[in-house]
């Protein structure tokens, strides 16, 4: 990348609303060749450009949906010439099931996924998203699980994935992710084979 400055001017993103927070749910899209064929940063924008699996003309992924306002990506420099580390999070409150066996599959995975949050805007290219994650994995997936004291208490399941070296700030990406069918029953079986036989 040339070191070659810009200018920031507010004028120039337009006159439009600019709220805070993003939508109520992330998508998960695994790096490998059946969801993305490559991958690379723009030096010339902080966006990646993702070339679809088969050609395709959006990316397709896993949707993880979250309590409302409880979405956040956020950014800490590493230090000059260092990149940033990004977080984002969420809360799962209504399907905290299959948020566990989500979280041990993602847990298991290495880093080998990006996790796009939509941040609502709609842009000529397509639906904003804010992207932890890099091209070479490096992602770390976390969660934490409280049943709140009292009944109003806010409860779930709060999830966390930070990417330690991403090249700017925000990094950002505009297209279509569709929802990837879920699993059949057959591809579910427990698999018991590590039961523990208890004697007295």
């Amino acid at each position: 990348m040339a070191c070659i400055l810009k200018n920031v001017i507010s004028a120039n993103s337009g006159c439009i609303e600019n709220p805070a927070g993003l939508s109520n749910y992330c998508m998960v899209v695994p790096l490998d060749s059946d969801h993305i064929s490559t991958i690379g940063v723009n030096d010339a924008k902080n966006q990646y450009v993702i070339t679809p699996a088969s050609g395709g003309t959006g990316l397709k992924g896993f949707r993880i949906e979250f309590k409302g306002q409880t979405g956040q990506v956020t950014s800490e420099d590493n230090g000059g010439g260092k990149g940033w580390t990004v977080t984002g999070t969420g809360r799962v409150e209504k399907n905290t099931d299959d948020m566990s066996y989500v979280s041990r599959i993602l847990s298991n995975m290495d880093g080998k996924y990006l996790v796009f949050f939509p941040t609502g805007n709609i842009a000529t290219e397509g639906t904003e998203w804010l992207v932890v994650g890099n091209p070479f994995g490096d992602s770390e997936f976390t969660v934490t699980s409280d049943t709140g004291a009292a009944r109003g208490d806010d409860h779930g399941q709060t999830f966390n994935v930070v990417n330690s070296y991403q090249l700017y700030p925000e990094v950002k990406w505009y297209g279509t992710i569709t929802k990837e069918d879920d699993p059949t029953s057959s591809e579910l079986v427990d698999d018991t084979s590590d039961a523990i036989t208890i004697e007295d």
